[in-house]
């Protein structure tokens, strides 16, 4: 199994079998009510069924910190849910892959094409992410069409769920180039910043091309990574 800590309070450890039991636990809990009453539950009805059992059942025997302490309310709290996310420099993000897994990344800069993103070495079973794994690269950075995947996710199933605050790409980025233009001599190389040079059609073949990356385009670029026996993801392809 593997465990991690919660980004906002390190003393708390989850781990993937957990959530797993917990996600049949909620669609077991959803399906008895569509079975019997032919209806979804409320999560009111769910508030009420988690009360009731954890008054019953939690106890020291089960959970830590509870030899003097009684559980007097589990409460579910809401907020309307925002239609489209605004993109934006260090928001991490989770996009599901055609195995039912999860990958991850994080928006490094925007673009005129979109958005700079990296993403992480680190595929789980549900789109929460390890984040001890973000150092290292399952692919190359490179550029997506974030207004599409990320803010009205109409291309694949893309979700922001995390942001990190004052985030700065490292230098690991100073070197990355896309390419743009019509060969051969009107090519133009830029940076994460969005700094323009012009680069010659030699040169410019080494570079991926400054483009609007859909959820196809990674997951091809993904299937690539794992076609050549899983290499370490460097700045530079297609």
């Amino acid at each position: 199994m593997g465990w991690w800590n919660a980004p906002d309070n390190p003393e708390l450890a989850v781990g993937d079998a957990v959530l797993d039991l917990t996600r049949h636990f909620l669609f077991d809990f959803s399906r008895g009510y569509r079975e019997d009453l032919s209806r979804k539950p409320t999560l009111a009805e769910l508030e009420y069924a988690l009360n009731l059992a954890v008054k019953v059942n939690a106890g020291s025997d089960l959970f830590d910190g509870l030899d003097a302490l009684e559980v007097r309310q589990v409460a579910l709290t809401t907020a309307k849910r925002r239609r489209r996310q605004t993109v934006s420099a260090g928001d991490i993000f989770a996009f599901r892959l055609d195995d039912g897994r999860y990958g991850f990344g994080r928006i490094v800069t925007d673009t005129s094409m979109g958005a700079v993103a990296e993403f992480f070495d680190y595929i789980a079973g549900q789109p929460i992410l390890d984040y001890s794994k973000t150092g290292n690269w399952l692919i190359a950075p490179t550029t997506i069409d974030s207004f599409s995947l990320l803010e009205a996710r109409k291309d694949g199933d893309w979700r922001i769920i995390g942001h990190t605050p004052g985030y700065q790409p490292d230098a690991r980025f100073s070197a990355l180039r896309f390419v743009y233009g019509t060969p051969p001599n009107f090519l133009k190389a830029v940076d994460i910043h969005g700094k323009e040079e012009p680069v010659s059609a030699t040169a410019a073949k080494a570079l991926p091309a400054l483009a609007a990356r859909g959820d196809v385009n990674i997951k091809t670029l993904i299937a690539a990574r794992d076609g050549a026996g899983g290499a370490p993801a460097s700045c530079g392809g297609q």
